[in-house]
């Protein structure tokens, strides 16, 4: 009767690992920094630096809110993770996380957010398996080696756009 006020545990984001390169030399030094804005209407930003072989880690992030108790409360989570290097935003990972558990689809691509700044930010999707019949989707400079569409997109004129 009274779900609006109890307090929930919700997942906001996976552990995070990753490596970042130029041209396949690592990146020593670069500021990680993730950005999660929760239906709450909180924003939660942290940051990290990667070593000498360019590889970095962040914590897996919960709290304990009300949200989802509330009558029309949309509880998603904004996933934003990137870099700055020479001045140009390089995007790891941008999403929507529609749900409050943890998404094994999304643990499994956040603990490989292994980037060349080489290759261009692309739109793909991948299976959710906690969503059948229903793939996600994300925005990244990062490859997979499966489990990674990469969705094109054309002007009016069907030329492809990136």
């Amino acid at each position: 009767m009274f779900d609006f006020l109890k307090r929930y545990d919700v997942h906001l984001c996976s552990a995070v690992s990753g490596r970042l390169l130029n041209n396949g030399e690592p990146l020593v030094g670069i500021k990680v920094k993730r950005q999660l804005e929760y239906a709450d209407n909180k924003t939660r930003i942290d940051t990290t630096r990667t070593d000498k072989q360019g590889a970095f880690t962040m914590p897996a992030v919960n709290i304990r809110s009300n949200t989802p108790g509330r009558l029309f409360a949309e509880p998603k989570t904004l996933q934003s993770i990137g870099f700055f290097y020479k001045k140009k935003f390089y995007p790891l990972w941008l999403t929507y996380l529609s749900m409050i558990e943890p998404c094994p689809a999304f643990d499994k691509k956040l603990s490989q957010l292994n980037a060349d700044i080489k290759d261009a930010a692309v739109f793909f999707s991948f299976e959710n398996i906690n969503a059948p019949n229903r793939s996600s989707a994300a925005s990244s400079i990062c490859r997979w080696d499966s489990d990674f569409k990469i969705h094109h997109f054309e002007d009016d004129d069907g030329n492809k756009i990136k």
